[in-house]
Parts: C-alpha cells; sequence; structure tokens
C-alpha cells in the first residue's frame, strides 16, 4: 500500500486564518493614498527648499521660502536687497519650466506651524526654523548654517 501524503484538515485551516488576518491587517496599508501623499508632499517641499538655496548661492540674491498650510512659494527681490531680513524680498521665483516657483497642498496635508526662511548668497539661513507634517510623521529643520536636516 502506497503512503499518501498531504495536508490535514486543520494545518489548512490554520493557513487560510493566518491569511486572513494578514490580509486584514496589512493590506489597507498598502491601498491608503494619504501616506503616499504626504510623503511626496514632504519631499517636494524638502526639494523647493534645497533649490531655493542653491539659487542663493548662484544668483547672489537672498531667496525665502514660504511654507503654510496652502502650499509653499519661494521669493526674492527683484532688486536683490542688502539683507536676508530685507522687506522687499516678495516677487517669486520662475521655475526652470517658465511658470513660477511654488506648490499648492492640494492634498491638505498637515503641518504644525508655518516655515519662513531666507537664503543669503553663502548659503546660510536666517532664521533656524523647523516645520513637521502629517502630525509628526516628517520633519523639515533648516538650521542657521543652512544644513537642511530630514528627519521621522
Amino acid at each position: 500500500m502506497v503512503r499518501q501524503r498531504g495536508f490535514t484538515i486543520v494545518e489548512l485551516i490554520m493557513v487560510v486564518m493566518i491569511l486572513g488576518i494578514i490580509s486584514a491587517v496589512a493590506l489597507p496599508r498598502f491601498f491608503d493614498r494619504k501616506t503616499f501623499d504626504e510623503r511626496f508632499y514632504f519631499e517636494e517641499v524638502l526639494s523647493s527648499v534645497r533649490y531655493a538655496q542653491q539659487l542663493a548661492v548662484a544668483s547672489g540674491c537672498s531667496i525665502k521660502v514660504l511654507v503654510d498650510h496652502d502650499g509653499y512659494r519661494l521669493t526674492y527681490a527683484k532688486d536683490c536687497g542688502d539683507g536676508a531680513t530685507d522687506p522687499k524680498i516678495n516677487d517669486l521665483v520662475a521655475d526652470p519650466s517658465g511658470g513660477v516657483y511654488q506648490g499648492a497642498n492640494e492634498r491638505h496635508v498637515k503641518i504644525n506651524k508655518n516655515l519662513v526662511v531666507t537664503f543669503d548668497s553663502l548659503g546660510a539661513a536666517s532664521p533656524t526654523d523647523s516645520v513637521e507634517f502629517a502630525d509628526g510623521s516628517f520633519k523639515l529643520t533648516v538650521h542657521s548654517t543652512g544644513f537642511i536636516e530630514e528627519g521621522q
């Protein structure tokens, strides 16, 4: 007589139960768009802050970064004002495609406070400031030396 091999009914039921638990707990995280929107918006703002610093160094003009609940924008003074606290810094920076360098917070990602930082021609920031996105999931800190730190 040939010995038959296979799984017992108890083993099959346990596998089905484990798969059911995993699908109920883990799969919804893969289909939640909010997590991806928060990360992408954070990366977009981070990229813009770094671009502002590079543009300030390359152009020799102060560039201000404003991040609030509505979005972000980069501004400068057309007459290339004297200092980082120059009140004339209110003209929007042009992006490489010809538009203005700003972005809207279309997915309404939460931020804990507004970020206002101005980079001078040496890349230093004034004042040191930080902002948290998505209830602290992502943090962006701009130090006075110009170091841009991202944390989670």
